[in-house]
């Protein structure tokens, strides 16, 4: 394969950024934190966005040969069970998300071709439905191969990141120039308080950083991956953590919490672009459909991502037997074709379920949903045991950003705290909200439990299939 065939730098780089960075995280913890948000992103991205996507950048370039990319990261240092479990953990999760990202795609669509968000109450009955048809086209998209949504990519996370820039510039140079900041700026609201609820919003920051490895698994797709895989998620970690901690003091600036609170935190993001462009005396309207579009357009290409690369990262590089062939195979170009429409059919059921008015089959959707929401932390865990691992055993790999051990067992344990620290305060919010003590002991189960049992699952499927391999190798020996 030519090298003109091949991802380069920046198409890698917004591989990177577009499935990572979402402007609606900002102005949803401005919502929740206020001003605290800014010094928070500091931190999440100095303690932990960084110091994890240098792992990552580090372990991969060991792994350059592989296209399993989460899996092959953890398998080469920790062995194929600790590979399974953060994979199989991370595909979980990534399930229940997608099931619930389908309907932003209409909303940010009503913003772009009407200005407002037209899925109110009467309307969004409908958002199921369309929610359905998007997984079966954007299913379809994702087996057609990386390659062929790659330049859908770059171009929506180049747009994402130019919207970005604008919004900042003109958010500052509005302030500088004579509009009042919306936010009044005090040392009692800027600095976190470090108490439990602060602790319990803290972690969902982690989360919102994930993204870094999506990546991973196209790999083998690069063009000289030992030298641009590493740069491009060092650029694209670099965007990601300035655009978060710039952009919460840009959005401070354009509208205060109350604002945005007053708003559905789906539509803020939308609001504080009308809001800028009414500053500077610009049809409010038309700036949010513009920016609309660019948002409805990134969301195509990152859900796509999401599609493709959890699947990649399940089913690529497990061993023979752990799954059914017929989920493990793969097109010329390495496209699971038949992973991802188990995988979409799973989705489509799972939307679908809670409009059968089944009372106990919803409530067991919905319990199997609170039983992932932590599922998703788990291969960050095992991923940073993995690095520890791997620089621990001096393992050769033709990038390392850490010059020593010691700098990268700092920053490591750092993150690995931070990881726990997540799992569990990600649960505070359900636990103290609870009205009794048997309520908080459900929740309790429900949320930290919940990651267990879906891991032993996964672990019992895996089990299964290699005793069945091993089964028919006896047989055929006898």
């Amino acid at each position: 394969m030519s090298n003109s065939k091949k991802l380069g730098l920046w198409t890698l780089v917004m591989l990177t950024f577009v499935p990572t960075f979402g402007f609606g995280n900002i102005t949803s913890n401005a919502v929740v934190l206020g001003p605290a948000a800014i010094p928070s992103w500091f931190i999440v991205s100095v303690l932990f966005f960084f110091p994890l996507s240098i792992m990552i950048a580090e372990i991969s370039s060991a792994n350059q040969d592989k296209e399993g990319g989460l899996y092959a990261w953890i398998e080469s240092s920790l062995g194929p069970k600790w590979a399974f479990i953060g994979t199989w953990s991370y595909f979980i999760a990534n399930l229940f998300y997608l099931q619930m990202v389908f309907a932003r795609i209409p909303v940010s669509t009503s913003w772009a071709l009407f200005g407002e968000n037209r899925f109110t109450d009467q309307n969004a009955y409908l958002l199921p439905y369309l929610s359905v048809v998007l997984a079966i086209l954007l299913t379809f998209i994702a087996t057609r191969g990386v390659k062929r949504f790659a330049k859908l990519s770059d171009f929506g996370g180049k747009f994402t990141l130019a919207a970005t820039v604008i919004f900042i510039v003109f958010a500052i140079v509005g302030y500088l120039t004579g509009t009042p900041s919306a936010t009044q700026f005090t040392a009692e609201n800027t600095i976190p308080k470090f108490d439990v609820s602060y602790f319990a919003t803290f972690s969902w920051l982690l989360f919102a950083v994930a993204g870094a490895e999506v990546a991973g698994t196209y790999i083998k797709e690069v063009d000289n991956p030992e030298k641009t895989f590493p740069k491009a998620v060092i650029i694209a970690t670099i965007f990601i953590a300035l655009a978060y901690i710039i952009g919460s003091v840009a959005v401070c600036l354009v509208a205060s919490p109350e604002v945005l609170e007053s708003a559905n935190l789906k539509d803020a993001g939308y609001i504080v672009y009308k809001i800028l462009a009414e500053n500077w005396g610009i049809n409010g309207k038309i700036v949010v459909q513009l920016y609309a579009f660019i948002f409805t357009i990134t969301s195509i290409a990152a859900y796509i991502v999401w599609i493709e690369s959890p699947i990649r990262a399940m089913f690529a590089e497990v061993p023979e037997g752990t799954f059914p062939r017929f989920l493990t195979a793969k097109s010329e170009d390495g496209t699971l074709k038949n992973a991802l429409w188990v995988q979409c059919a799973i989705v489509i059921i799972l939307i679908l379920v809670p409009l059968l008015g089944i009372e106990s089959i919803d409530a067991f959707f919905k319990l199997l949903y609170d039983l992932s929401a932590l599922s998703l932390v788990v291969p960050y865990i095992i991923l940073i045991v993995a690095y520890i691992s791997f620089r621990k055993k001096n393992m050769d790999a033709p990038f390392k950003f850490f010059k020593t051990n010691s700098s990268a067992m700092v920053f490591s344990w750092i993150a690995l705290i931070l990881s726990v620290a997540g799992f569990i305060g990600a649960g505070f919010d359900y636990v103290l909200g609870s009205e009794s003590t048997s309520e908080a002991i459900k929740l309790v189960f429900k949320t930290y439990g919940g990651p267990i049992i879906l891991i032993l699952f996964g672990y019992l499927i895996a089990f299964g299939g290699k005793k069945n391999i091993a089964s028919k190798s006896q047989d055929q020996s006898i």
